[in-house]
């Protein structure tokens, strides 16, 4: 009887085990790095199985990746919107010629990134009519963007700042302008005095380039695979829309316009639609060249 128990016991933790866990495949090594993330930050998920090329999922979108034949890895990115809500959430992976479907479990944690407080003239914060139907234009222009990217990858290796200067203004904190509570930061603002070439953050292909009220001038690319990169209150710009750019070239130069107090440039990344933590990308993408 006392066999018989453990022996059931034993096939219905099998049971209830992720695929992986349970029914691992010869040679396929999958792993996420770092093991927990925060919410607005990004993981560089690698599978390890010669050849192959993996359809994965997570949160219910597609994850594009590159696959390096000299050390059979195949490697993408995954992020969490700042509002994800912290848990357990589940990666699913299928192989070409597996009949197999395969599962990792990731943590998101929850994460405090602070408040700034701001003080700006109230005419650029109580908005007219007019303004106000043209943010709303604006907002829905740039949404359009962030629904559509190309499936291929354009984007190469690691991933590069577009500016040397120091952070002036961290990813995710709460904004507090004049009194009231505002949406969190959603990009980073590096210092960069006025004239400062900016650089295009890797390979990619420029979709917009438009003059907006909050913004200013602006540049967006889409690097392929879901990531688009995009960078605000340039003084001039010296690229157009549909071309390819390669990592590290000037977009435009950094200014003052927009709605802010003083020459900068906000620097923003979208993963799959979420808004994540550019610098965390940019780090967490140095494995690529190891």
């Amino acid at each position: 009887m006392g066999k018989r128990f453990h022996l059931l016991l034993t096939l219905l933790c099998l049971l209830f085990l992720s695929p992986v866990e349970a029914f691992p495949s010869p040679g396929l090594d999958i792993d996420v790095t770092p093991p927990e993330i925060g919410q607005g930050e990004v993981g560089l998920l690698s599978v390890n199985k010669k050849g192959a090329k993996p359809t994965v999922l997570w949160m219910g979108e597609k994850i594009t990746g590159a696959y390096d034949k000299k050390n059979e890895i195949w490697s993408g990115f995954i992020g969490t919107d700042l509002t994800t809500v912290p848990g357990r959430y589940k990666l699913q992976i299928s192989l070409i010629n597996d009949s197999k479907s395969y599962s990792k479990t990731v943590t998101v944690v929850s994460r405090d990134y602070g408040t700034r407080r701001l003080t700006l003239p109230r005419e650029m914060v109580e908005l007219d009519t007019d303004t106000l139907k043209r943010v709303r234009e604006e907002i829905k222009a740039v949404r359009r963007l962030f629904l559509r990217s190309a499936d291929y990858l354009l984007w190469e290796g690691k991933w590069i700042r577009p500016v040397a200067g120091p952070v002036a203004s961290p990813f995710g904190c709460r904004s507090i302008i004049n009194g009231m509570e505002r949406s969190p930061h959603s990009g980073v603002d590096l210092k960069a005095p006025e004239g400062t070439p900016i650089k295009a953050t890797n390979r990619g292909k420029v979709v917009l380039v438009a003059n907006h009220f909050f913004t200013g001038l602006g540049v967006f690319i889409d690097h392929g695979g879901g990531i688009q990169s995009m960078y605000f209150h340039l003084s001039k710009v010296f690229v157009r829309i549909g071309q390819l750019v390669e990592k590290g070239a000037t977009l435009g130069l950094s200014g003052s316009t927009g709605r802010v107090s003083g020459p900068h440039l906000h620097f923003g990344i979208r993963l799959n639609g979420g808004r994540v933590d550019p610098i965390k990308l940019i780090e967490i993408s140095e494995a690529l060249e190891r």
